[in-house]
């Protein structure tokens, strides 16, 4: 099994390998003008939601929009940190409330027009305007980075931090300690709510990170905030902070200008869009595409590209053994062996996601803070990881992925079948259903075998006593939507993969669509976020990250289950993919042969 770099599979873990100092190219012709164009024929598990990157929230629409738009800020793809895309350059002021960016020159959208400062500056006006309905999608975009709908949170009084416990009964230890530690937090977001957060007015709620930009000159751009918020260029590397033509921001109707980009999306990435029939989204080479030499570092890049949509990991499998792909993504670890044994090639992505278990306080039992401790004891997230997950996915304490550095909770509740028993025969549960929803015909990323996971945890969840009433739903239903929407109030499986190496990533990523998916608001958790987004690197910032992750060990809104690793499969022809933990992955530097015959 392969990370990153490709070659003849076999079971020992080789590492990424680097492709610096490759011999230059020439740019390849056009694929019209190729008898047999290289093809890259990939399958992914659920088909995109939106071509608009702007408006998308998962994992398959990002797979194609990272190939037909690209970003002010690129990532480094050995080292995962930022450097130059559309930006050649930027600086950032001293009070980190302003930002200058150099623009590339000679770079132009696939409808022909300038790539300049005015286009990026249509987009941000766009994201600014973008309505509520529209913009409550995104995942991974403005909203996401500028926080530019919310508001100021108030700190919770003394009173409101007090745990409570059943009648007749009184706090444990622990929760005295979690107290303590609780009110000793909001003294310290005391003293940082005393001063003003945030300056000048917004456009937005009052706790916009975004202030203003402006078009300096035809290749400069300033971007102003009303509150330092560190890692923001790293944010500028996510999918849905891309750049579209500006053509195609206007002529829609009121409810979104932009509306063609769902059905044709315009960029200045390698790839044209040409296609999304039949499950089926073609692109193609862009002939004017801007960097030239990495075209030529790379001669044997992929001239078309077709993905296709197979929600069976089964079937993807069957379809890579029979060559009508030559790559899907998501290999399940029941495939790994058959994978493995049929010489194919997998290529392992580092661990940058976790699976949780949603529960909805919204539930009459689901509200009870001892019930969902007893969630807690009752799962073995170990047994998990090992059980359906590829080999090196670890279980899960927290949300934020070992990367980090983020030492868990020492109250962290772990497995023991007694303490849930114990916790449920305090509260009376006498076998009570709660409803349990987990998606159908797809596989993720943090979750590619839904069904036997839900089946595992709800037979750890027998174990201790909790009945549970499956309900399955379709991902390409509206998955996600069902399961915050206030129709549903259960478990739920879901998952965030991570875009940029910074841990806010994860805890607004997850979090803040609580109220809506967990029936979930917290005043300290929202204060002790605001305030660790400004803060630098160091012990100081460690400590308020570890005060989020305390504030969601005691409240329980979620159990974090584990971070998986997740991989791909190719066939022969297919001689480098460019794996990345956080799916930056640029179809423009895959190497291939000409047909899997031709390579074997």
């Amino acid at each position: 099994m392969l990370t990153g770099s490709l070659a003849a599979t076999t079971l020992a873990l080789a590492s990424c390998t680097s492709k610096d100092g490759q011999a230059q190219a020439s740019v390849s012709a056009s694929p019209s003008k190729q008898a047999t164009p290289r093809t890259l024929r990939l399958a992914s598990s659920a088909p995109p939601v939106y071509l608009d990157p702007a408006l998308a929230n998962d994992s398959e629409s990002f797979r194609i929009t990272r190939q037909v738009y690209e970003t002010l800020i690129s990532i480094d793809p050995n080292t995962g940190s930022p450097i130059a895309g559309l930006a050649e350059a930027w600086t950032e002021s001293e009070d980190g409330l302003r930002y200058t960016f150099t623009l590339r020159r000679g770079v132009t959208f696939h409808d022909g027009s300038a790539f300049n400062a005015k286009a990026v500056v249509a987009n941000f006006n766009r994201w600014v305007k973008l309505p509520k309905p529209l913009a409550e999608h995104a995942s991974e975009g403005f909203g996401h980075v500028f926080h530019h709908e919310e508001n100021l949170p108030k700190l919770p009084t003394e009173a409101e931090l007090k745990l409570t416990v059943e009648k007749g009964e009184e706090l444990s230890e622990e929760q005295r300690t979690a107290e303590t530690l609780r009110l000793a937090e909001l003294e310290k977001l005391k003293t940082v709510f005393a001063g003003d957060l945030f300056i000048g007015k917004s456009s937005g709620g009052s706790a916009s990170y975004f202030a203003g930009v402006e078009a300096t000159d035809n290749y400069t751009v300033t971007l102003k905030l009303r509150r330092r918020r560190v890692g923001l260029i790293e944010a500028f590397t996510l999918p849905g902070m891309a750049i579209a033509a500006p053509n195609s921001l206007t002529g829609g109707p009121k409810a979104n200008p932009g509306e063609s980009l769902l059905t044709a999306p315009i960029g200045t990435g390698p790839y044209k869009f040409v296609s999304n029939a039949d499950g089926i989204v073609k692109l193609e080479l862009f002939a004017g595409y801007w960097d030239k030499a990495k075209l030529g570092n790379n001669p044997n890049h992929p001239q078309l590209v077709e993905v296709s949509s197979i929600s069976s990991p089964y079937n993807r499998e069957s379809a890579l053994m029979a060559e009508e792909i030559d790559g899907f993504d998501t290999v399940s670890v029941d495939i790994m062996r058959t994978l493995v044994r049929n010489a194919k090639v997998v290529v392992q992505r580092d661990p940058f996601s976790v699976l949780y278990l949603g529960m909805d306080r919204r539930n009459t039992w689901l509200a009870k803070a001892d019930f969902r401790k007893a969630i807690a004891h009752a799962i073995d997230r170990g047994s998990l990881a090992d059980k359906l997950f590829l080999q090196g996915s670890k279980a899960a304490q927290s949300i934020l992925p070992p990367t980090f550095g983020v030492p868990d909770p020492e109250d962290t509740i772990t497995h023991s079948v007694d303490k849930a028993k114990a916790l449920l025969a305090g509260l009376g549960y006498k076998g009570e259903l709660i409803e349990f929803a987990y998606p159908l015909r797809v596989s993720r990323s943090y979750l590619p075998l839904p069904e036997r996971t839900f089946a595992q945890l709800a037979e750890d969840l027998a174990t201790v006593g909790i009945r549970i009433k499956p309900r399955p739903i379709p991902w390409t239903d509206g998955y996600v939507q069902k399961i915050r929407s206030k129709d549903f109030t259960g478990l739920h499986l879901l998952g965030f993969s991570g875009g940029y190496r910074l841990e806010d990533d994860f805890i607004s990523g997850i979090l803040d669509t609580k109220e809506h998916e967990f029936g979930y608001t917290s005043k300290l958790l929202d204060s002790q976020a605001l305030v660790a987004r400004s803060l630098p690197a160091g012990d100081e910032r460690t400590a308020a990250l570890t005060g989020i992750l305390r504030t969601l060990n005691t409240d329980l809104p979620l159990v974090p289950l584990v971070f998986p690793i997740s991989a791909l499969a190719f066939n022969s022809n297919v001689t480098y993919y460019p794996s990345s933990p956080m799916l930056n992955e640029s179809y423009l530097d895959v190497q291939m042969t000409n047909s899997p015959a031709l390579s074997s």
